[in-house]
């Protein structure tokens, strides 16, 4: 599919001002089963070019199609627009995103696959198993979950505008004194981790990923094997052992 980008220009623009040339180009992004994307098919606006164009217009927009796919088959199909300004960063960001895998990245965040969650409890439990003798304390699990709040990891868009303010007020709860938002966050894994492991004292690989995704299971109320919205958010406070009350 083929995106070109439109051009809005400011009413303070000067009439004499040229118009610039769209420039077409092909931003169709592909978030293959467990996000994958189809690089070779992707082709973004040259830094260089959307420079001379911003310098002659106000803003610039772009619009990509997003597609999101399961076991090779379209399960959604999205357009969204991305609007530059000469105030805005256009280029690469020091990381070396691009527009594109930005977008892509936020879009791939708004849903979470079975498989796409199990690979994720097999990553946990390497990054958790700091002394890797194959077996996950409950010290290890609340230091995982700590890394994940101090890198705002693992946390779903908000579906609903309450629960949006709510975070912004805890957000400015932590600002204030970030050690009682540490305690809080390894009070809730060292529950969860009790949870989890029962009488035992630690958990192996396997007993990790089984409880991942029964707490995926539980969260997938339409049985689609695909969680969004207040599934993903709900699935994610349990993986911080946090609990919901909506």
């Amino acid at each position: 599919m083929i995106a070109f980008p439109a051009y809005a220009q400011d009413n303070s623009r000067p009439s004499e001002m040229p118009e610039a040339a769209p420039m077409p180009v092909d931003d169709t992004i592909m978030s293959e089963g467990e996000a994958a994307m189809t690089e070779d098919e992707t082709v973004e606006v040259n830094p260089d070019e959307m420079a001379d164009s911003l310098n002659s217009s106000q803003q610039l927009q772009q619009t990509f199609t997003l597609k999101r796919t399961i076991n090779g088959e379209v399960v959604e199909t999205e357009k969204r627009t991305v609007t530059y300004s000469r105030d805005m960063p256009y280029r690469e960001t020091e990381a070396g995103r691009t527009t594109l895998e930005r977008l892509k990245a936020s879009f791939d965040g708004e849903a979470l696959t079975r498989t796409e969650a199990f690979e994720e409890a097999k990553l946990d439990f390497v990054v958790a198993d700091l002394d890797r003798n194959d077996a996950m304390t409950a010290e290890e699990f609340a230091r995982l979950v700590n890394s994940w709040r101090k890198n705002d990891a693992r946390k779903a868009d908000a579906p609903t505008d309450e629960i949006a303010r709510q975070r912004q007020y805890d957000a400015f709860l932590e600002e204030l004194d970030p050690s009682v938002a540490e305690m809080q966050t390894e009070a809730y894994a060292r529950e969860k981790f009790a949870f989890m492991a029962g009488a035992s004292e630690a958990m192996s690989l396997q007993d990790y990923i089984r409880e991942y995704l029964l707490d995926f299971d539980s969260m997938d109320a339409d049985k689609d094997s695909v969680l969004k919205g207040d599934e993903l958010m709900r699935f994610r406070a349990l993986n911080r052992g946090e609990t919901l009350d909506m």
